[in-house]
């Protein structure tokens, strides 16, 4: 008598199975698109670095831009709920920024769909969260609110690597930038007298605050 087929398929797992597979292969997918240029990953690498086959990643995700927008949009916070929620600029900032230095994989994902020209579904999202920034900024400033005290004592390392930062990252995505922050008609050279001069701000943070005395 022949052996007996298990009743169940290797194509076809349980639920369950085929939950941990799909983060395993949105993982590995997270991973190659953070590193390299997503334009340049295929599906066949994705399926090879989660340990599946090339039809199991295709059954269960979809196509190579089906993998980036589940990539995109499982690890994407709702922003835009933070600042309806916060409505405060400084105090938004407070939120965003650490959390943007905290999600790594995805921030580096939307670095790369930047500066490569990738793109992706949830791109009109993004500019709506910009221009809510910005309506939130024009709020603050038509406010009269006060700025925030520098801190009393900064890294003079940190400094220096926040103003790199900011040239380098400008270079890097401004083409992102200018469609997020509603800066498409901007002048370029205005834009750019304004970098230098918050360059020129963050680069004071290493100095002693008026009627300080200097660190021995």
């Amino acid at each position: 008598m022949g052996k007996k087929q298990s009743s169940s398929s290797p194509d076809k797992p349980t639920r369950g199975t085929r939950e941990e597979t799909t983060t395993r292969i949105l993982d590995a997918a997270e991973e190659l698109f953070a590193s390299r240029n997503p334009g340049d990953v295929t599906v066949r690498e994705i399926a090879e670095h989660a340990g599946v086959t090339h039809a199991l990643v295709h059954q269960y995700v979809g196509s190579k831009d089906d993998l980036f927008n589940a990539v995109v949009q499982r690890n994407a916070p709702d922003r835009q709920a933070v600042i309806r929620e916060v409505a405060e600029f400084r105090a938004v900032l407070d939120r965003l920024f650490p959390d943007v230095l905290d999600r790594r994989l995805h921030s580096l994902t939307m670095i790369r769909s930047a500066m490569d020209g990738v793109e992706y579904t949830s791109l009109q999202e993004r500019i709506t969260t910009g221009q809510m920034l910005v309506q939130l900024a024009r709020e603050s400033a038509a406010s009269g609110s006060h700025r925030q005290p520098a801190p009393p004592e900064m890294d003079a390392r940190v400094v220096v690597a926040a103003v790199i930062a900011l040239g380098y990252g400008w270079v890097g995505l401004e083409s992102w930038l200018l469609q997020i922050c509603d800066l498409q008609d901007a002048d370029p050279a205005e834009v750019r007298r304004q970098l230098v001069e918050i360059a020129q701000a963050i680069g004071d943070l290493v100095l002693p605050p008026n009627g300080a005395s200097p660190a021995a």
